[in-house]
């Protein structure tokens, strides 16, 4: 690069016959006065001279451009290359994590209804009431709504979705797995529930014109939520009679919801969270 530099100066010195002393090779290159040579083979020297330069310089910048270079001629080259084996881990780490948010947000908005909040100083409880068909029975429900009111509690009676009691949810607590009050985080919410099941059974009687009686029984658990009071059961048991299954059951409904209202065994003895 340096020699077809100074070639280039040197011949371009000549043929202006001017020699500054920095220039070597000036004085050793015959100018066209001095050799004779037409002026037209000076200007195709001069041009071929200036020629291989411009080749040179292009060469030089091509040689910058190469792969070594390539985080000064891309500023974002870091992003294209592969992760770390930390940066992989810690991507699986957080779809994981969301993943789990995902599902956890599923399995709670299918099971809970939302709305409810605590109350500072009231205690909260949640009822339940499942028929044997796996169905929720709101009037029996709202019957222990009224039974418990006071001024410190606070009854949800549409606390849980349909869901709970058709996906059997109902049923794994009310036969004893307390794994369903983690799951749903209940102690967020409530402080105990209040679960029954009613089952109902006809008969007939032939001798009284096929009189149909019904023989009701309501199934009660109180369970209070992360250990705070005691568990209570208490089971009631009605008949009812008509002509009908849905006569004699409304009779036996009735006479249960008035069973509740007097009942005084039942009781809500755990403190507030």
């Amino acid at each position: 690069m340096k020699i077809i530099s100074h070639l280039a100066t040197a011949t371009l010195a000549c043929h202006h016959n001017f020699f500054p002393e920095n220039v070597p090779y000036a004085r050793s290159i015959q100018c066209g006065q001095k050799s004779g040579m037409k002026n037209t083979n000076s200007d195709k020297f001069i041009f071929l001279i200036v020629s291989f330069a411009i080749v040179a310089l292009v060469l030089n910048n091509i040689s910058f451009l190469k792969p070594h270079h390539a985080l000064l001629i891309n500023p974002n080259f870091q992003r294209f290359l592969p992760p770390s084996p930390q940066q992989q881990q810690e991507a699986a780490a957080r779809k994981a994590a969301d993943a789990t948010a995902t599902e956890r947000a599923k399995f709670l908005a299918r099971y809970l209804n939302t709305g409810f909040s605590r109350t500072p100083g009231s205690e909260m409880l949640a009822v339940v009431v499942a028929n044997e068909d796996g169905k929720m029975d709101q009037t029996v429900s709202t019957a222990f709504a009224n039974h418990f009111k006071t001024n410190n509690v606070k009854i949800f009676t549409s606390f849980f979705t349909p869901e709970f009691v058709s996906d059997k949810l109902f049923a794994s607590v009310f036969d004893g797995s307390t794994e369903v009050f983690n799951k749903l985080e209940l102690v967020n919410s409530v402080d105990a529930l209040l679960l029954a099941r009613k089952t109902v059974q006809f008969s007939k009687t032939a001798s009284l014109n096929n009189l149909i009686t019904a023989n009701m029984q309501l199934e009660v658990q109180i369970l209070p939520i992360a250990g705070n009071g005691q568990n209570q059961s208490r089971t009631f048991t009605v008949n009812g009679a008509g002509f009908s299954q849905t006569e004699a059951a409304t009779m036996a409904e009735d006479r249960l919801v008035k069973q509740i209202a007097s009942d005084t065994n039942l009781s809500l003895n755990f403190s507030p969270n």
